[in-house]
């Protein structure tokens, strides 16, 4: 599946608004029969589009207390092990990588008095001069995410490789391997893939071919 016509948008748009939407109330909204909602959400599910159906909490109504934000400037050469680093920590809610002064941005969850200062010493922890800059703000106030926004239009979806992660949009091969489809942009891409999914499954690799994949992008 590599194209989202109106009748995925409008599946897509309405789970976006409740997940729990049966199938029944599917195939009404888009006058199509249960077992042809069915396959598309399997498609979106095999192809990773839909990653997983969760819900969302309130969580005011469970954590007292303020979320905090923080923006940190970090040696790029050591910004992958903090962020993966400061990642564990349970009072994490955000975390984004980006460009400009600062290149790190967390956001967490509401936080007692003394949590925040258990958070603000585990940053003030990490080891040598890897923190170049650090500047904090408590949030007055939290809105719900907004789910995203989707087209009115079909649209093509951006395709990667499970091998080497690169974007493609030419002749697709795919298979069912370890439980789901995958995508490659070439015969190579995918028998490397079946070569680390099989020494996977024999306990001769211990790592998850996703993550071994990512790996060797830069061996191979």
């Amino acid at each position: 599946m590599h194209k989202l016509d109106k009748t995925d948008l409008r599946i897509l748009s309405t789970l976006l608004e409740d997940s729990r939407t049966s199938y029944a109330a599917l195939a009404r909204e888009t006058n199509l029969t249960i077992p042809s909602i069915k396959t598309r959400i399997q498609k979106y599910i095999d192809s990773g589009l839909i990653e997983k159906f969760t819900i969302i909490l309130d969580t005011q109504m469970i954590m007292r207390g303020t979320s905090m934000t923080f923006l940190m400037k970090v040696k790029p050469s050591d910004l992958d092990q903090i962020a993966k680093d400061i990642y564990d920590s349970p009072f994490i809610a955000n975390m984004t990588i980006t460009s400009g002064h600062y290149n790190l941005l967390i956001v967490t969850h509401p936080m007692s008095d003394k949590d925040k200062l258990e958070f603000i010493k585990k940053i003030n922890s990490i080891p040598g001069d890897s923190v170049m800059e650090l500047a904090s703000s408590i949030n007055l106030e939290t809105f719900m995410c907004k789910p995203i926004e989707l087209p009115n239009t079909p649209i093509n979806l951006l395709i990667r490789c499970d091998y080497c992660h690169r974007e493609f949009s030419g002749e697709i091969f795919s298979k069912a391997i370890l439980g789901r489809k995958r995508y490659f942009c070439s015969p190579l891409c995918q028998e490397k893939y079946e070569d680390r999914a099989e020494k996977y499954i024999k306990g001769e690799l211990f790592t998850h071919p996703d993550k071994e994949a990512k790996k060797a992008e830069t061996k191979d």
